[in-house]
């Protein structure tokens, strides 16, 4: 079985990955959970939620999961039970942020001291600590990511700008959907009140609310600066486009002159002015020539082209 057992004063966190069959009936056998709620672990992912019972408390959570490699960001699942004397954590997929700290707290007796006491519930709120910490960290990389992607859009790397724009928009829409629900649910743990979670405990889960508000203030504000970005890239995008057919325009317009002599001077007639005069044609040429010189001068010192 993948069950991880940690007990100290009564208080018992059990921590699961990727649930088989056996995981389930041990479950089913020691604890008296609903029906729905096994269905929910078993079956496809669930968004973040809460389901209120007498004696426990059934959560749904997403941890934020980035991707170095592609700069993605996706989420695992969590379910968690909670009650008076238990937390039961499973994962979806394994959570390293969750098991190392399963870990620190099983080989830490001055942590087991400060935290398995009292009810479940303060354990709780430790676990949810460590969690939203890596939301927050999560969070610090999209910042760092987007302040790369700035310095590429102000240089004109539009390309590569547009690919990670891109990128970030879904990555922090992503984000929002992850962390909104969760917001719900935390509210409703700071107002709960039972046997497994009462009021001495609201400060604890209020401070995981602010906590949870901090990081979706910063998605938000993510969120409006890459919206800017891609504003700002458009028009830089659009300013270079229009700057260079303003030029090829300008380009073409003078060539004119020097269009309208060649093809005149490259019909077989003997009548055409100058024509057996080879001299004064170049010099025909060549004042075309600098009168075009001079218009690309006057329009570059006005900053036209």
């Amino acid at each position: 079985m993948a069950i991880k057992i940690k007990k100290y004063n009564n208080v018992s966190w059990i921590n699961i990955i990727k649930p088989n069959n056996d995981d389930l009936k041990y479950l089913k056998e020691n604890f008296k959970f609903h029906h729905l709620d096994y269905e929910d672990v078993t079956g496809e992912s669930q968004h973040s939620k809460i389901d209120i019972y007498p004696s426990y408390a059934f959560i749904v959570l997403r941890v934020p999961v980035t991707h170095k490699d592609s700069k993605l960001l996706s989420s695992h699942e969590v379910d968690i039970f909670l009650g008076k004397d238990f937390l039961i954590t499973i994962q979806e997929k394994k959570i390293k942020i969750l098991n190392e700290y399963f870990y620190k707290i099983a080989n830490n007796k001055k942590l087991q001291n400060q935290i398995f006491q009292g009810k479940a519930a303060l354990l709780f709120y430790h676990v949810l600590e460590e969690m939203y910490g890596i939301s927050i960290v999560v969070t610090d990389w999209l910042i760092k990511e987007i302040n790369k992607v700035e310095k590429q859009v102000y240089d004109e790397q539009t390309k590569i700008a547009v690919k990670n724009l891109a990128i970030f928009r879904r990555n922090i829409l992503n984000f929002k959907a992850i962390i909104e629900p969760q917001r719900f649910v935390i509210r409703t743990l700071v107002g709960l009140k039972n046997d497994y979670l009462s009021a001495e405990y609201e400060n604890y889960f209020d401070d995981i609310a602010d906590y949870i508000e901090r990081i979706y203030a910063l998605i938000a504000t993510s969120k409006e600066i890459v919206e800017g970005l891609h504003e700002t890239n458009e028009s830089l995008t659009t300013f270079r486009l229009n700057r260079t057919m303003k030029i090829l325009t300008v380009f073409s317009v003078s060539m004119l002159p020097l269009t309208l002599l060649t093809g005149l001077y490259g019909m077989n007639l003997n009548s055409l002015p100058f024509i057996h005069n080879e001299q004064l044609v170049w010099y025909i040429f060549g004042a075309l020539i600098l009168i075009i010189v001079g218009i690309f001068a006057f329009l570059k010192k006005k900053d036209i082209i």
